[in-house]
């Protein structure tokens, strides 16, 4: 990394929360849009002194990194004039990035192969999708996981127990929504940075059900049924489930924690090789304008001109102008928001009283597998139950105040 030093667990909770690498990220992303390296080197004094006494070129590669940012950086034709230890960082992630692609692209096929010959439906969705379709390189679009979308939940014990016999992935954790698998051997050579040695888990999902907002967005039939085969033999989302898919992620994103830069780089990389995106919902998500404008606007205010403007005019035709613009005061990236109060924002965005109602039963009473993902995939039993009661007791106190 920049100082020689890696950047250590303790280091990595402390600077997800400083206010220099917040700016710095957003200078990442403005430096992706305008295709060089100004935005970041103008931030990088004006990030000194704000948060942690981490040096700013530190807090650079972090931002870069935590963002998925780090190998687009490093491709931008002025990045050598950053200052050099940055600039060799970037470099550095760039080829792991790229010895990391490498990898997932290996086991994608290897996992994909052997649940297709034992009948199962699998379709692959976010960076794995992308990366089927030719819509990203390998080297150049971070991940930490392979999302796969089993078309029959039913068959989802079945993809796993294969996978347990022909593969070192094992089951960690399962939940309504999806069951993850990890590596028996799984590892963390760079905490804050692309390795290809870094965790890579498997998500088996047994629907794309996305709760946000009070409102259920499901783009679950559109991404199986209307799957089409690329040339390599494997199933992937069609042109028109891909965008409504990457959009109902983005608008989930949005609602809680932000989106990650690369995540909205997926959104710059579509508009830019065929126009404009149409912001004009899909008759299934017609009860969702909210999430979906709150989303579309943030990517906007990133990345200018990414959805039609007229399009996107419709939509927020459906939306109360009122919360459009309490939506438009939160910052859009992830880690660049306040720790706390995601539950209260997200009341304040619902865009009816019902929503607000079903908003707040979920965020008060989580589910045992919503807290084994998030909070303690260790626990089980009495320990996993005592875990919910504490995620109860805090939202509760959140609430409160």
């Amino acid at each position: 990394d920049v100082t020689g030093t890696p950047f250590t667990t303790e280091e990595v909770e402390a600077l997800l929360g400083d206010a220099g690498v917040a700016l710095l990220a957003e200078a990442c992303v403005r430096s992706i849009a305008l295709g060089d390296v100004t935005p970041l080197r103008e931030a990088l004094p004006a990030s000194a002194g704000k948060g942690s006494d981490a040096p700013p070129l530190r807090k650079a590669a972090f931002a870069a990194a935590i963002q998925g940012l780090s190998p687009r950086l490093a491709r931008l034709p002025d990045a050598a004039g950053l200052p050099g230890p940055l600039a060799g960082h970037l470099a550095l992630e760039a080829v792991r990035c790229a010895e990391r692609g490498h990898r997932i692209v290996e086991r994608l096929a290897e996992v994909l192969s052997l649940l297709s010959a034992e009948g199962i439906d699998v379709v692959p969705l976010k960076g794995a999708a992308l990366l089927l379709r030719g819509e990203a390189a390998p080297s150049l679009r971070p991940m930490g996981d392979l999302d796969l979308l089993i078309a029959d939940p039913a068959r989802v014990p079945d993809a796993a127990a294969i996978l347990a016999r022909r593969t070192p992935y094992r089951p960690l954790l399962d939940t309504p929504r999806h069951l993850v698998l990890a590596e028996e051997d799984e590892r963390v050579p760079s905490p804050a940075g692309e390795h290809p040695g870094n965790p890579l888990r498997i998500e088996l999902h047994r629907s794309f059900r996305l709760p946000v907002l009070g409102v259920v967005l499901d783009a679950t039939r559109e991404l199986t049924a209307d799957a089409v085969e690329v040339p390599v033999g494997f199933r992937v989302p069609s042109e028109a489930a891909m965008l409504r898919h990457l959009w109902h992620h983005a608008a989930e994103d949005f609602a809680a924690k932000g989106l990650r830069g690369i995540q909205a780089v997926d959104f710059l990389d579509r508009a830019r090789a065929g126009g404009p995106l149409c912001a004009d919902a899909p008759a299934p998500d017609a009860h969702a304008a909210a999430p979906l404008l709150y989303a579309a606007d943030g990517l906007e205010r990133l990345f200018p001109g990414t959805f039609e403007a007229a399009s996107l005019a419709r939509l927020a035709a459906r939306v109360p102008a009122h919360l459009r613009a309490r939506a438009a005061t939160l910052p859009v990236l992830r880690h660049a928001r306040p720790a706390r109060g995601f539950s209260r924002v997200a009341l304040s965005l619902a865009p009816g009283r019902s929503e607000r109602a079903r908003l707040l039963f979920r965020s008060a009473f989580p589910t045992l597998g919503e807290v084994k993902a998030n909070v303690a995939p260790e626990a089980e039993g009495f320990a996993l139950k005592l875990a919910w009661l504490k995620v109860l007791a805090r939202r509760a106190g959140g609430f409160v105040h």
